[in-house]
């Protein structure tokens, strides 16, 4: 059985940006003691609040990876979760990311076509595909995890959401890219439908 969530939240920001209200926070996680970021989001037509982990979770299961297997890489970039390691994975009172509000979080900061630099970290992405991190939310290229291994590292982050599409062995997935040739993608978030068994980074929403 679990242990009991020991949970603080710590406001420390308040920002005003296009009708949102941000504040950060942090909170410990009894079953490993592990300090994590979070950033919660307002909209203040609504009224409605989601809290994120601003960091990619880092708890080690089976079924998780640090890249390239090196547990150097997991203090940074967190570790890559299958699909059904990463239903699990989320401390208690939280809980893995549904597509929904995956794509409300991107919507928020501009949709698909412009969240990406306001989501992404202000370093660690190649050949200048650095955001500028407005949202706090800090996105990670922390790559993927293949059957044959990992990859694109510095490149790309893929997160799993906790909704199947519907096919057998597939759930909603979402990616940032590090721009390329066409550096208008830099901006950018994509939706795709993610392979269970693949490595993917996981995002907690508190419950």
């Amino acid at each position: 059985m679990r242990k009991k969530l020991n949970f603080t939240i710590l406001a420390t920001l308040f920002i005003a940006q296009a009708g949102i209200t941000q504040s950060t926070g942090t909170f410990t996680v009894s079953r490993d003691g592990q300090t994590y970021k979070t950033i919660s989001f307002k909209n203040t037509l609504t009224g409605t609040t989601f809290t994120w982990m601003a960091q990619n979770l880092n708890y080690k299961m089976q079924d998780s990876y640090a890249y390239d297997d090196n547990e150097n890489n997991r203090k940074v970039l967190g570790l890559l979760y299958t699909w059904e390691a990463a239903i699990n994975a989320c401390p208690r009172d939280w809980h893995l990311s549904t597509d929904n509000e995956w794509s409300m979080l991107v919507t928020q900061f501009g949709g698909a076509d412009k969240a990406g630099e306001a989501l992404k970290s202000v370093n660690g992405w190649n050949e200048e595909g650095n955001g500028t991190n407005s949202s706090g939310f800090n996105a990670l290229p922390a790559g993927i995890r293949r059957n044959n291994g990992y990859d694109v590292l510095g490149f790309f982050g893929f997160w799993w959401s906790s909704t199947p599409t519907g096919e057998v062995g597939k759930a909603w997935s979402w990616d940032i890219s590090y721009g390329g040739p066409d550096m208008s993608i830099k901006t950018k978030v994509f939706r795709f439908d993610g392979d269970f068994l693949g490595g993917l980074s996981v995002r907690c929403v508190r419950d």
